[in-house]
């Protein structure tokens, strides 16, 4: 019976030994796994930003034909920048080609849309656009933009009269723009074989990469020139002020009779200024 008990309890040492050693390999083996060396990666989810461009009517148009919408699109760029210090241009593309849905992170954007002045001074190429200077994208949100184009020029059409470029055949117009604070500015001088033209002065200063893209306001100054009756020059000025974007004088200048030697000058619009200057004085 002693025997028996003793075997018993021999039997019984071997397998609590035979657990714990079990037990300590487990925890072994689980401290000694090594750690996941992936990162987790966190998704932003993008908003979007869609754009519908139309033509913003020009202040003071009275004469000559308007630019249709499909005219001013096909050269038109749109340039996005992020409203930080240092922020990035993320997108930029010709209007025509950009998706239904343009995919922008999340936050704070300026918008520039413009077919651009290849020169400060051009006849019969006006240059149209708009900006935006605060666009928030919020994520998984698209915001639709109507864009109104306006002018970015100030524009000048001129028109001679048939007696007045018959008695003065050697008549000239020269128009400059001098933004406040300037002494020159872009100009351009009209003969009679550019009658009816309209000539485009640019307003805007500065680069939008660089956040310094503003409007300029200033004067017209116009100067007509022709030779008179006696042989001898004669020059006549006039000064228009308060020119800013998006305006386009309509000016007329003709004689008051045939058998004078008297210039009116007028603007198509009696709203923005009615002038009559005699030539000579």
């Amino acid at each position: 019976m002693k025997t028996n008990m003793n075997l018993l309890i021999v039997l019984l040492s071997i397998g609590l030994c035979f657990q714990s050693c079990t037990k300590d390999n487990l925890e072994e083996t689980v401290l000694n796994e090594p750690m996941s060396l992936t990162p987790v990666e966190e998704a932003v989810e993008s908003g979007s930003v869609s754009i519908n461009a139309f033509v913003k009517d020009v202040i003071e148009i009275t004469t000559g034909k308007p630019f249709e919408l499909e005219e001013v699109l096909d050269e038109m760029v749109v340039q996005i920048i992020e409203n930080k210090e240092g922020g990035m241009r993320v997108f930029n593309s010709n209007y025509r080609d950009i998706p239904t849905e343009i995919p922008l992170l999340p936050g704070s954007y300026s918008l520039l849309i413009s077919n651009y002045a290849f020169s400060a001074q051009r006849f019969d190429t006006p240059v149209h656009g708009a900006v935006i200077e605060y666009l928030t994208i919020t994520a998984g949100s698209n915001t639709s933009l109507d864009i109104e184009l306006a002018l970015f020029d100030v524009g000048a059409t001129l028109n001679f009269s048939n007696e007045l470029i018959t008695t003065y055949p050697d008549i000239s117009a020269r128009v400059e723009y001098v933004q406040v604070g300037y002494g020159i500015g872009p100009n351009l001088t009209w003969t009679s074989v550019d009658n009816a033209r309209s000539g485009y002065f640019n307003t805007y200063n500065g680069d939008f990469g660089f956040e310094l893209f503003y409007p300029s306001s200033g004067t017209l100054n116009l100067e007509i020139t022709a030779t008179g009756t006696n042989g001898l020059p004669v020059t006549i000025q006039r000064t228009y002020n308060d020119v800013t974007a998006n305006q386009q004088y309509n000016i007329t200048i003709a004689q008051t009779a045939p058998a004078s030697t008297s210039l009116t000058v007028t603007l198509g619009d009696e709203n923005v200024i009615e002038d009559t200057v005699t030539f000579p004085n």
